[in-house]
């Protein structure tokens, strides 16, 4: 039969053991300093290299669907799609080219007409997959288009067969 003090004895050294690791884990990392930071920051990097993360997709896609409002509503309302070219292809619906110079986790969005374009920013690549599943590359001065009342975004040209999952875009930077 066990006695309490000695159930408790058993508890008392379990708890010490715990401090010991936790203090020798300390140890180990203080003395390790900058070599464990470099070694966190280069996984976070890679990690974040591997895809473009959830919120900023989530964004991506919600300035689309937003720019594609905007850009039915000024047919609507002029009849005609807005222009194509810079600054008028913001302007025309409503938003501020400068607002617009900066990357989005490595893409590179801009109105077109009755479409949403997207592109690699410097040094990015970009990669989405077909509706086989096939991954494409987004290679440089190609975009993938998002049209106005179109289910599907598409890979480099609005044509039947290039049509892309836009939930699976993903961006990764050298």
């Amino acid at each position: 039969m066990i006695k309490k003090w000695e159930r408790g004895a058993g508890i008392v050294e379990y708890a010490l053991l715990i401090v010991l690791v936790a203090i020798a884990a300390t140890l180990v990392l203080a003395a390790l300093g900058g070599t464990t930071s470099g070694l966190l920051g280069g996984v976070s990097s890679t990690l974040n290299g591997l895809g473009i993360s959830a919120p900023a997709l989530q964004t991506v896609l919600a300035t689309i669907s937003d720019w594609q409002a905007r850009e039915l509503a000024y047919y609507q309302q002029h009849g005609g799609w807005p222009r194509t070219w810079s600054p008028y292809n913001f302007t025309d619906i409503g938003l501020i080219p400068a607002d617009w110079n900066q990357s989005i986790d490595g893409l590179i969005m801009s109105p077109h007409g009755n479409q949403v374009g997207l592109t690699a920013a410097p040094n990015h690549h970009v990669y989405v997959k077909d509706l086989n599943g096939n991954t494409l590359q987004l290679y440089s001065g190609w975009a993938i288009w998002c049209q106005v009342g179109a289910s599907n975004c598409y890979y480099h040209t609005v044509a039947p067969g290039n049509e892309i999952d836009i939930n699976t875009l993903y961006v990764t930077s050298p």
